[in-house]
């Protein structure tokens, strides 16, 4: 995984929401990587968390790993992490929001309604829960950064990804929007929107289901730069975040490959 400076994001302290498998958890080790006093995991799934945790603590010494449970798509889940989160560190820097929640792609006709919800509170609803709580986090530390970790659904219409990208298109411009709204007390936000990315469970899931699997074996034939996987991902997650993107907010940054030009 390329690096950036180890002394890139000292004394700062980062959120990675769904960061024991994926994205998130190679974002978790750059961030310890470059420097983070603090870096808190967070999934569902205690055991996995904390034999991540430990990996990384053991890989990267400097850095303050810890992990706490919590399914972001639960209110109540929520203000318990972020509680935890103020006790040990008083307060986090960063937040990194990466989206999870409903089915793999399909035609809308042929998804359940009760899948919309679960999109919505996964890709959407979820993030505006986790910075309502982390933002007078950064207001009272003089600042911070939020990168969501979208899709490219939010900017392409593609077959099948009407429900999911309808949430993503709500996740870009809640971004945007706070962007504008924010900057005035330091806070950026910032979105990044992958494609299909190889080593993660969306891929996986994507690559069950028959129409999905056919119509992202199509777009992986399209990746000019070849297919990304989470390493590639996540050195554009932690610029984003850190002081080296000190004038972006409000950007919608793709990265996918070479797939398309959005």
């Amino acid at each position: 995984m390329e690096a950036f400076a180890p002394t890139l994001l000292a004394g700062k302290v980062a959120l990675v929401t769904g960061s024991t498998s994926g994205i998130g958890l190679a974002t978790a080790e750059m961030l310890g990587r470059s420097g983070a006093r603090g870096v808190i995991l967070n999934g569902r799934d205690e055991a996995v968390g904390q034999a991540e945790r430990q990996r990384l603590a053991a890989l990267i010494p400097g850095t303050a790993f810890r992990f706490i449970a919590a399914d972001y798509a639960d209110q109540a889940q929520v203000d318990a992490l972020f509680a935890r989160i103020a006790e040990s560190f008083g307060g986090i820097d960063i937040l990194i929001h990466t989206a999870t929640g409903g089915g793999p792609p399909d035609l809308f006709m042929n998804i359940d309604p009760t899948d919309w919800q679960n999109t919505f509170e996964g890709k959407l609803i979820s993030l505006m829960r986790c910075c309502r709580l982390a933002i007078p986090m950064m207001m009272a530390r003089g600042g911070g950064a939020i990168v969501s970790v979208a899709s490219d659904a939010a900017k392409l219409a593609t077959p099948g990804e009407s429900v999911i990208g309808a949430a993503f298109a709500g996740n870009a411009m809640f971004m945007k929007t706070l962007a504008v709204e924010l900057a005035r007390h330091s806070v950026r936000a910032n979105v990044v929107t992958p494609s299909i990315t190889r080593n993660t469970k969306t891929y996986d899931s994507v690559m069950a289901g028959e129409f999905s699997r056919k119509l992202f074996q199509k777009a992986e034939k399209r990746a000019r730069l070849g297919v990304p996987v989470p390493q590639n991902i996540a050195p554009i997650i932690v610029f984003l975040a850190s002081p080296l993107a000190s004038h972006m907010t409000g950007q919608v940054v793709s990265a996918n490959g070479g797939i398309s030009v959005a």
